[in-house]
């Protein structure tokens, strides 16, 4: 019987850019506990039962595709393989179902453990009890009658089960199986009901005694998946078909197949290709290949075995096979390599299967030829290899007698020792060439191998001096020299000179534990060193200090000064730091320009106090080199042990977070761990996770102010202001999630989405005759860094179809004077295309008015922290006229925000200032509510 014909469900299948939405309603629909993503025919991958209760666990919406939380790649078998291949396969991969697939590759079916057993059913009926079904893992997750949805399905995923019973009072009163979680995950109820509510009751229950064929036939009429059993008054089993199916197997084919398990990890480890092969008369095809076969022959399971070794030589071994019921180790040319191949016929459940063992003989063959030509050479002939071997070698050859005399050595032992033959042969080894330390040792060891008392040291490494008094490190190989009649003579010994990859041993060593520039440990070893000071500590119950140190805005020097003498300040950084910190404390660099340093038994916190004063005072310290002099801050975070932590790995967390936080209280300032710290980062992690979900799925609208002409009330513009509106918090304010986003750069697609956004809103309110003036626009210091900003601009603003007069750009003071020239190019690079350009906040950055004359600059925004002071408060007042009277003497035009009040209007109209925003005429508004105000606006006129 096909693959094919087994299968129940045929309508579990959906193309890839279905919703989990509609996944669900296909499982509901179907019956079935998955869904195949499908894309031209071809099967991509499988969303399961298990799959879609994790997604309503934690609350994803079902408006999401489903191929983004489906598993793939997908396990797959063509549909004409047999069924015992099939189902081998969920058990090796420990699945519940498997794809079936034609010829071409396209999607056939899906097949399952249920359909299977149902198979095996049909075919005749087992006599087994139930009782032999049950192990540890069929015991009964049980949840009380009052536990929320949400909870049993945490239970259900931490026990790794598919089933739960509902329990009151120790008594079972329900059901509740993956498939009833999928029908509350399509109805959308609600996690917080209780799971009692939807159970399914009375339960079915079977007796321990009880046969399996029985089981299946009340299964299949009753149309469940899953059965109690009870075993005494509290034990409770839950029986499913995965379990039956295990139980198909009689006890000897459990045995077999864990023995084939076995020799299948053997066959893993082997130097040999073996092949499982499944014989289907005109075809055969591999079942089953260890790692050897495949990355040798580049096939796979489910391949022809034609494609492995072409088809004249498999036909010739299928040939011997049939002729004498095997092949043993006949020998096979193929692809330039000589193997020896041995192919043998096996019956396994009734099917037919070959095992084919490759050995690569191409080596040995080659070797064995080498070897019969060398032994046709003479025996004179060897003798003369030998004493040239002894010539020419690599290595020292020494021969000592009974007393520890040279009696043989070769040329180069003479090299390494300095001495010339004549001078070696005769002299007692250990009194003139091993080292004066080892001498008594080493000649106690040579006495205790002659005497039988030690057995012969086959490896050996000691240190022997030469005649200039030079020390070399020698590894030897040694060997009894026994004569004809078996008597100890001496030894011979092969030697390697290996005292230069000791010094390399030592060396790497040392690399790989200190820092090169500074000479201090590096991570790894002062993280070994913190975990040591810890357990002291601990035992001495005392604290322990973790200082961060960070050099503030190092990466300017290397950037204007060149690496070599950013180096230089480090090293000489490290010097002072290593000068004030006490014998007992260790200091290390762990990155560019960061230091640690753990002050061990601390008493109290005074005396990490006064280390911290050390370390300022250090950073106080001019540092002087050629290029210049100096003056650096530094920052530091503090961890205390145990306090902070009570591992290394916590306490140099947290003091990161500290140091963090000293950073961004304004640098040269050390700051102490607090658990708030802590859970301000989690908080920035989480929002940044956010920020960039947001960005995905451009949730940013923008706002519109209108702005106003002071002297006849016409709106003359608009101010775009951005707003993040997500789907659970509803609308957030720019100054929530601006900072953290001009930190990690997502403030660029931000300020992008809000240019093309606000430029189509105000080209559709132009064409509709609703709105005549400019759309002022925020860029960001992170835009207008970019080489491409003008091109992006330009571009965007194209894309929307709006004409570059209606666009104004705002930048602030602090931006444009961050590197004046290049911002001062792209300036005057979008006034060419007709941009206007305005001073954001103007009065409140940079001090220097030098910029006004020096840059295309039209329009000058007076800051609302000096317009909600007038018109009653004197500074606030003469700054704003000498705003208006500077602007209006260099030909710039000024406008005004957060105007509220109606004496601040008029004082703004008194003293000149042209144009106005703030709620006084109108709040920010939505889109909709922006082109409201402008048809009331526009009626009005």
């Amino acid at each position: 019987m096909a693959l094919h014909e087994l299968i129940r469900i045929t309508n579990d299948f959906l193309d890839l850019t279905a919703t989990l939405r509609t996944a669900i309603e296909r499982m509901e629909e179907s019956g079935s506990s998955h869904t195949v993503l499908i894309e031209n025919a071809t099967p991509i991958a499988i969303l399961t039962l298990k799959e879609i209760i994790n997604l309503y666990h934690n609350g994803i919406a079902d408006t999401q595709k489903a191929i983004d939380y489906a598993s793939y790649p997908i396990i797959s078998i063509h549909d004409d393989r047999p069924l015992d291949m099939a189902v081998e396969m969920m058990i090796d991969y420990e699945i519940r179902r498997i794809v079936l697939i034609n010829g071409s590759g396209h999607y056939v079916g899906t097949l399952t453990q249920s359909d299977v057993l149902r198979y095996y059913e049909s075919q005749g009926r087992v006599d087994h009890e139930v009782m032999g079904c049950l192990n540890k893992r069929n015991t009964a997750l049980k949840v009380p009658y009052d536990t929320t949805v949400k909870g049993a399905i945490e239970q259900m995923q931490s026990a790794y089960r598919d089933v739960m019973i509902v329990m009151r009072d120790d008594n079972p009163i329900g059901i509740v199986t993956e498939k009833d979680i999928l029908m509350l995950a399509h109805q959308k109820v609600s996690l917080e009901n209780h799971i009692a509510d939807y159970m399914h009751s009375p339960i079915v229950t079977a007796e321990l005694n009880e046969k399996i064929h029985t089981i299946i036939e009340r299964m299949k009429f009753g149309n469940f998946h899953h059965l109690l059993v009870r075993n005494g008054e509290k034990n409770l089993y839950v029986l499913s078909e995965k379990d039956l199916l295990r139980n198909y197997n009689t006890a000897l084919e459990v045995k077999l197949e864990a023995k084939l398990r076995d020799a299948k990890a053997t066959y893993n480890l082997l130097g040999l290709a073996f092949c499982e092969i499944i014989d289907l008369g005109d075809d055969q095809i591999i079942k089953w290949l260890n790692a050897e076969a495949m990355l040798t022959f580049g096939v796979k399971i489910d391949d022809s075995m034609s494609k492995m070794l072409g088809d004249s030589v498999w036909e010739k071994l299928m040939q011997t096979l049939r002729r004498h019921g095997g092949v043993e180790r006949e020998r096979i040319d193929f692809d330039g390599k000589v193997y020896e191949a041995t192919l043998l016929e096996a019956e396994v459940n009734g099917q037919n299967i070959l095992k084919l063992f490759l050995n690569d003989v191409s080596e040995l063959i080659r070797l064995g030829e080498e070897l019969r030509k060398s032994l046709e050479h003479t025996i004179e002939l060897e003798q003369e290899k030998s004493r040239l071997y002894l010539e020419v070698a690599s290595v020292v050859m020494l021969a000592l007698d009974t007393e520890g005399n040279i009696t043989l050595i070769n040329p180069k032992g003479c090299a390494l020792l300095g001495v010339s033959k004549e001078e070696a042969l005769g002299k007692n080894w250990f009194d003139h060439f091993v080292d004066k330390e080892q001498v008594a040792e080493t000649k106690a060891l040579f006495n205790a191998v002659l005497s039988g008392e030690e057995s012969v040291v086959e490896y050996l490494e000691n240190q022997v001096r030469t005649k200039s008094g030079e020390k070399r490190i020698i590894a030897w190989h040694n060997a009894i020299l026994k004569n004809t009649e078996g008597k100890i003579i001496g030894t011979f010994s092969s030697g390697e000179d290996i005292t230069k990859i000791r010094e390399s041993e030592r060396e790497i060593h040392w690399m790989a534990h200190y820092d090169k520039l500074t000479k201090l440990p590096n991570r790894l070893l002062l993280s070994a060193r913190l975990e040591h000071s810890i357990e002291r500590s601990r035992r001495e119950h005392k604290k322990l200090g973790v200082l961060y140190i960070d050099i503030d805005h190092f990466k300017d020097i290397n950037e204007s000064f060149g690496y070599e003498t950013g180096d230089l300040v480090i090293a000489r950084i490290a010097m002072r730091l290593e000068g004030i910190i006490r014998q007992e404390d260790t200091i290390g660099r762990v990155g560019g320009d960061e230091f640690i340093v753990v002050l061990e038994a601390l008493e109290d916190i005074t005396e990490c106090e006064r280390i911290l004063k050390e370390i300022m005072r250090v950073f106080g310290e001019k540092v002087e080199t050629s290029q210049s002099d100096f003056q650096l801050t530094g920052s530091i975070g503090i961890a205390i042990y145990p306090d902070d932590g009570d591992d290394g790995e916590t306490l140099l967390k947290n003091a990161d977070i500290a140091l963090r936080q000293a950073k961004e209280t304004g640098h040269n300032n050390y700051c102490y761990f607090t658990q708030e710290m802590s859970v301000q980062l989690f908080e920035r992690v989480l929002m940044e996770r956010e920020l960039r979900r947001a960005v995905d799925e451009k949730e940013f609208v923008v706002y519109y102010q209108p702005q106003v002409d002071l002297h006849t009330g016409a709106i003359i513009g608009a101010e775009a202001l951005v707003r993040w509106k997500h789907p659970s918090l509803g609308i957030i304010r720019p100054d929530m999630f601006i900072p953290l986003a001009e930190t990690n750069q997502l403030i660029i697609p931000i300020g992008e989405e809000v240019l093309l956004q606000s430029c189509r809103c105000i080209k559709r309110l132009i064409d509709e005759g609703l709105f005549e003036g400019r759309i002022s626009i925020n860029v960001s210091g992170k835009q207008f860094e970019r080489p491409d900003v003008v091109e992006t601009i330009n571009r965007i603003i194209g894309e929307s179809g709006l004409d570059v007069k209606y666009v104004e750009l705002e930048i602030t003071e602090s931006v444009l004077m961050s590197n004046p020239k290049a911002l001062g190019e792209k300036l005057i690079a979008l006034k060419a295309l007709g941009v206007e350009v305005a001073i954001d906040d103007f009065g409140t950055g940079y001090s220097s008015l030098s910029y006004l004359k020096t840059f295309p600059i039209d329009k000058l925004k007076i800051d609302q922290s000096f317009v909600r002071g007038i018109p009653n408060d004197e500074q606030d007042s003469a700054i704003v006229k000498a705003i208006i009277a500077m602007a209006d003497a260099l030909g710039l035009k000024t406008i005004a925000e957060g105007i509220e009040e109606e004496d601040q209007n008029l004082f703004l109209q008194q003293h000149g200032c042209q144009q106005g925003q703030g709620y006084l005429y109108a709040r920010p508004l939505d889109e909709k509510g922006f082109e409201t105000y402008l048809r009331d606006y526009k009626t009005l006129r």
